[in-house]
């Protein structure tokens, strides 16, 4: 696996695109509860993150960014439809390990409240997703590695450098 991210970044234009993703969620992640909330803006956010806050948020966008840069560069190597049964699986657990991501980021109900407003929530669900925000970060993070591991698995097959 390790090998498959180090061959993959070391192509400039991969760097750049994990670079990129990484800095769109970490982007997200702030803007997420600035646009949900009334009366919020940047500068007001930044001010009541705390140092584990960004710890956090630097860390899972930098999983879901190398994860979407070597579905990337997967999908380009191959140029043809990839394989059903492989894209299923990392593709539905990169999405759902993005989606626990932005929950586990939320900081406050109100920010929870937007996003679970369309799945049709109930609000006493959003208080226990918020008393119990570790165990969701810690399933995020998880569930990024478990879809990086399948996504890096990809890779070998398709280059027989990084082997």
């Amino acid at each position: 696996m390790i090998s498959s991210i180090k061959f993959v970044l070391s192509k400039k234009k991969y760097f750049l695109f994990f670079v990129l993703f990484s800095l769109f969620f970490f982007m997200l992640f702030i803007f997420i509860p600035v646009a949900s909330i009334p009366g919020n803006d940047v500068s007001f956010q930044l001010s009541i993150y705390t140092l584990k806050d960004y710890f956090i948020m630097i860390l899972l966008s930098m999983l879901i960014g190398l994860t979407l840069t070597l579905q990337t560069y997967t999908f380009k190597a191959k140029r043809i439809k990839p394989k059903l049964p492989q894209s299923a699986v990392s593709g539905t657990v990169s999405i759902s390990g993005v989606f626990a991501a932005i929950v586990g980021t939320a900081a406050c109900t109100s920010c929870l409240a937007v996003l679970f407003g369309f799945l049709g929530v109930s609000f006493g669900s959003l208080v226990f997703i918020l008393d119990h925000r570790i165990y969701f970060l810690i399933g995020a993070a998880v569930i990024m590695i478990i879809s990086l591991y399948f996504v890096a698995k990809k890779v070998p097959s398709i280059c027989k450098n990084c082997a």
